[in-house]
């Protein structure tokens, strides 16, 4: 893979000034929510639109609270503990003028890996993402790792 992105930082400035590392060609069947849980076949978003999905009962796409449904759905629960801890899995949304814009999953090495819309999948620093569009992390959730394993690793 090419090791810069240039539509990748100009959607997220700061990643000029730090390390990321891309992971996989672009691919708009999934984005970022769907990256997180696991799922590379379907766009999620709540709009009826062939190839799109969000989960039964979950509010709104455009509220935190519809983001946290689709993770607690999931087996995230909050957590205020950002860093590594090898048994749980966790993500981390970023929250712009109240409403969620991104979320990333943290790998089993500590970096945190994230879709960046219909674009690529990349490796990154937690705090490399926040900025004026994407605004800050205002939310991490995390779960026990399943048998062991990490969604995607």
């Amino acid at each position: 893979m090419s090791t810069r992105d240039l539509a990748l930082e100009q959607l997220f400035p700061v990643l000029r000034t730090m390390p990321y590392t891309i992971t996989s060609p672009k691919d708009p069947r999934y984005n970022c929510v769907a990256f997180a849980v696991g799922d590379l076949t379907q766009f999620w978003y709540d709009v009826n639109i062939n190839g799109y999905y969000w989960p039964p009962g979950a509010r709104s796409a455009d509220t935190i609270d519809g983001w946290t449904d689709v993770f607690e759905l999931h087996g995230y629960r909050e957590t205020t503990d950002r860093s590594l801890e090898p048994e749980y899995e966790k993500i981390a949304i970023y929250v712009s003028a109240d409403v969620p814009e991104h979320v990333a999953r943290q790998k089993a090495h500590g970096k945190w890996t994230s879709k960046a819309g219909k674009g690529r999948d990349f490796e990154h620093e937690l705090e490399a993402l926040e900025g004026s569009f994407h605004g800050k992390v205002v939310k991490v959730m995390r779960r026990k790792c399943q048998g062991g394993r990490r969604v995607l690793e």
